[in-house]
């Protein structure tokens, strides 16, 4: 049998309840997958998540910075138009989204929306001048950045080897982008403020992730059901960052007045519509579609994936994916976004080893995976959401849980051959 996340993953309140469940003998069984079947799945994911993010980049270097902003709601929009194919089947013929789920307040959701369309509202204008090879490494970004905000806002505290990797991958993302900036290099493939804009887009997508963390403990809500709720709010929210188009380095280097941003919009569709012969060339109708159906699939397997699979197996998936797809972007198989190596391509190599190492240290220590079998780990007492939720384009992070834990009385688990045995703490100490 494999290992799969659960309620008896993360001690929960000390009850006896809790203890009766979570014994071994008391686990129901789980569906054994062959190796080879986890490994298909693996290698899938893999395949999908580098075809994502091959195509984010491809579909706004398509539409340019001028019809970013455009793309971006074209995005959030097919997004409501791909989750209403699954949840209004679900809520018709399944028990999935229970009533209490419907009933659930909007403030949540909208709270998500307004985080969510500012991280890709970011993205979006930082994408176009931003290098491919670059933007796996930036996306890393998160790992810190969700730290900060779990330390400030979630009052989190995270081990050494944890905040170690964390610097190591704040090191190799600048290690990848500033000695390129600093180069001289191509004005028309590379700009210093979308670099910048796009490493912002890391924050909001943290504040996010750590609110869904602090909101979502004492019930979860179905993955679609969430999905399509907070991309509603995200569409209709992204049109009130329209003013900031104005403000330079944001879809222009001198940025665009707001008379101009209705001919931007009508521009944008046709150019989806492909009337313009350029974006039939650039074939933006294909793009703008196929990167929402990759990234609805490849977030699915994900899911799939840490569901009937490990920790480890979803964390080697993410690790395997970053190298093999930043290394895409040199190769003639992205297309129109290949990129020459150059000198200052050694940097975006140099850089990808450092964040590899940073983000598998991480995820082995974040995740708790990398102790022996009679090792005891200490661990928070109160459990944390573990409500899965789609996220764009960040690798790794899509999935799991924020880490880290609570400054609260702990518990420790230590692991044996029979299984994760769960006993209280003595002296009530915080887990570090």
């Amino acid at each position: 049998k494999l290992p799969r996340f659960g309620v008896c993953d993360v001690p929960g309140p000390p009850s006896e309840a809790h203890s009766a469940m979570c014994r071994p003998e008391a686990q129901p069984a789980l569906p054994a997958l062959s190796l080879v079947r986890l490994s298909v799945i693996m290698a899938l994911l893999i395949f999908l998540g580098s075809i994502n993010f091959v195509l984010v980049k491809e579909m706004y270097a398509a539409y340019g910075d001028r019809y970013a902003f455009f793309a971006n709601q074209g995005v959030n929009a097919l997004y409501l138009f791909y989750g209403a194919l699954v949840v209004v089947p679900r809520m018709m013929f399944t028990k999935a989204i229970t009533p209490e789920m419907r009933r659930s307040g909007q403030r949540r959701y909208i709270v998500m929306g307004i985080l969510d369309a500012l991280g890709t509202f970011f993205t979006a204008m930082g994408a176009v001048y931003t290098p491919g090879s670059m933007q796996p490494l930036l996306n890393q970004m998160l790992i810190p950045f969700t730290m900060v905000f779990s330390i400030c806002f979630l009052d989190k505290i995270f081990g050494r080897y944890e905040a170690s990797g964390a610097l190591l991958i704040a090191a190799g993302a600048c290690m990848s982008a500033i000695p390129p900036l600093l180069a001289e290099h191509d004005y028309s493939k590379l700009r210093w403020y979308s670099v910048l804009v796009y490493l912002l887009s890391n924050m909001p997508m943290a504040a996010s992730s750590c609110y869904k963390q602090k909101n979502f403990r004492d019930r979860e809500v179905d993955v679609w059901y969430l999905t399509q709720w907070v991309s509603w709010w995200q569409f209709l929210l992204s049109f009130a960052l329209i003013p900031l188009l104005c403000l330079p380095g944001m879809s222009s280097p001198h940025g665009t007045p707001l008379v101009d941003v209705p001919a931007q919009l009508i521009g944008g569709w046709e150019c989806y519509m492909e009337r313009d012969p350029v974006c039939r060339e650039r074939h933006c109708f294909w793009l703008l579609n196929g990167y929402c159906a990759v990234n609805v699939l490849y977030n699915t397997l994900g899911l799939y994936l840490t569901k009937v699979g490990s920790a480890v197996m979803n964390a080697v998936s993410y690790a395997l994916l970053l190298p093999v797809t930043t290394l895409l972007f040199f190769t003639p198989f992205v297309g129109p976004v290949q990129e020459s190596f150059t000198k200052t391509s050694w940097f975006t190599l140099a850089g990808l080893v450092v964040v590899v190492v940073g983000f598998s240290v991480y995820q082995h220590y974040a995740r708790g995976v990398g102790f022996s079998d009679e090792e005891t780990v200490e661990e928070p007492a109160v459990k944390g959401s573990d409500q899965a939720a789609f996220q764009e384009r960040v690798i790794g992070m899509g999935t799991g849980p924020v880490f880290g834990s609570d400054r609260v009385p702990a518990r420790t688990r230590t692991r044996s051959g029979d299984g994760m045995l769960s006993k209280p703490l003595l002296g009530g100490q915080a887990a570090v």
